[in-house]
């Protein structure tokens, strides 16, 4: 079981092991997010503002299938974590086909399903008529290869699962390196427009795929097996579909409550929507730290319930969730103090002196709360792990998405202003992170006194 560059997450003093496994997570999601400007940056200078255009009105289109599909290899990854933990090959090499397997069946179907009634989806989104025509060839173009993507995530959550973060990094990094090479081939060189920004992306995301397939096959030699062979377990399908379905509905519907608050925020002027666009960019580390470190913690409690290491899965969740605290309370508190230089450097100097004093208003109201944000993933994390996917699903749509949708329609109108939206995103992380808190303590009581706990 001694893989090279594998983490065994049951040894190992708690904090050094998790540091090791969730800094990869966070400096991936950064690649992430500079490889997306960049992407539009080479679309918008060789293609022009319909191009960027073409390319922005659907980015929200792809995010449905994509999550849903995410939350899905979310559930494979716990399964996969808990049979690692117990050091049982049998049941891993079994686990790691059959999500290999599902990956690759949804994934082409929703690829077929997104080339053919792409013209309906474009149609709901209001694309305007002059940018239509591309619009479409980008949407088709990606969604045939969107299979690509599917798959590179669930072999990457398998090896994540092994305590193995560092290798999708690799990836990552090369993945972004492909992409940006062939939107300059493709888009700069050969004047292909829109459709070469997709074919690349695709492209790219192919290479990863088979990167992350080799590594997979030639690092860990859990797998009887050769990685590309096809198997169907019903018993790990009934697993996967249990634990992922829970975090894969969870995904879609999470955007849907932001995508109606955004709307609303749309309604209070340019300088305030400008403003709020500036504090989205300033608290970007945050959302990285915490949406690490739920991962992490739920790989970390899943491999360690598996080698049924109890006491270590209780101090592991504490470390985890008091350095998320710590750290994006720093970030916080620097965001409180200085989110008004930051923000000058999103904008011009014209624009800065403009939207200076929103940007500290709105910083100052959010930058304490931040804190039940990170709680909030952490122990969320941590229930997941445990093996109960529903009960984190339900406390997330009710506290955070039923919060914000129901305080917009009753609240909002009564007191209408854009220090109201702020308030209420500030009241559902504190809602939100109490109940997972209290969730995970009941969890923790019920498993130091019984030793039982909600098995896949």
């Amino acid at each position: 079981m001694g893989e090279k560059k594998t983490l065994d997450l049951t040894q190992g003093t708690i904090w050094k092991v998790l540091a090791a496994f969730i800094l990869p997570i966070i400096a991936g999601s950064l690649i992430q997010q500079l490889y997306t400007t960049v992407d539009a940056i080479i679309v918008g200078r060789f293609v022009g503002k319909e191009g960027l255009a073409a390319v922005d009105s659907v980015g929200t289109l792809f995010k449905f299938p994509i999550n849903f599909l995410n939350g899905m290899s979310a559930g494979a990854t716990i399964i996969v974590s808990r049979f690692f933990g117990q050091k049982n090959d049998d049941e891993l090499d079994c686990t790691i086909h059959t999500a290999y397997t599902i990956a690759l069946i949804l994934g082409v179907v929703c690829s077929a399903a997104g080339a053919v009634f792409a013209p309906i989806l474009l149609n709901w989104l209001a694309v305007p008529q002059d940018i239509y025509g591309i619009t479409l060839l980008y949407v088709r173009i990606y969604f045939a290869g969107l299979w690509t993507v599917t798959l590179y995530n669930m072999i990457s959550g398998v090896i994540r699962a092994f305590g193995d973060s560092k290798s999708p990094l690799y990836i990552l990094i090369l993945c972004c390196v492909f992409n940006v090479l062939g939107d300059l081939i493709l888009v700069g060189g050969l004047k292909m427009g829109v459709a070469g920004a997709a074919i690349a992306t695709i492209a790219a995301q192919a290479i990863s795929a088979l990167l992350a397939m080799r590594i997979l096959s030639q690092k860990h030699t859990h797998c009887h097996r050769h990685i590309w062979q096809i198997k169907f377990c019903p018993e790990h399908t009934r697993l996967m579909l249990k634990l992922g379905l829970p975090l894969a509905f969870q995904a879609i519907l999470f955007p849907v409550a932001n995508t109606i608050v955004q709307a609303n925020v749309n309604t209070m002027g340019t300088d305030q929507i400008a403003a709020w666009a500036v504090c989205a960019k300033l608290d970007l580390l945050i959302w990285l730290i915490a949406d690490a470190m739920s991962p992490a913690l739920s790989t970390y409690v899943a491999q360690n319930l598996g080698a049924n290491q109890r006491q270590r899965v209780s101090r592991g969740v504490m470390v985890g969730a008091a350095s998320s605290v710590i750290v994006i309370g720093f970030v916080s508190a620097m965001l409180f103090l200085f989110s008004g230089p930051f923000g000058d450097l999103f904008v011009s100097r014209p624009d800065a002196a403009i939207l200076r004093p929103y940007v500290v208003r709105y910083m100052k109201l959010m930058a304490p709360f931040y804190v039940f944000y990170a709680m909030a993933e952490a122990f969320s994390g941590a229930c997941c792990g445990m093996g109960d996917t529903v009960r984190p699903m339900i406390t997330t749509l009710i506290c955070t998405c039923g919060l914000r949708v129901a305080a917009i329609l009753l609240v909002l109108p009564n007191f209408r202003s854009m220090e109201t939206i702020v308030w209420i995103y500030i009241a559902s992380w504190i809602v939100t992170g109490l109940s997972f808190t209290v969730m995970f303590l009941y969890k923790q009581a019920k498993l130091n006194r019984t030793g039982s706990f909600a098995a896949p």
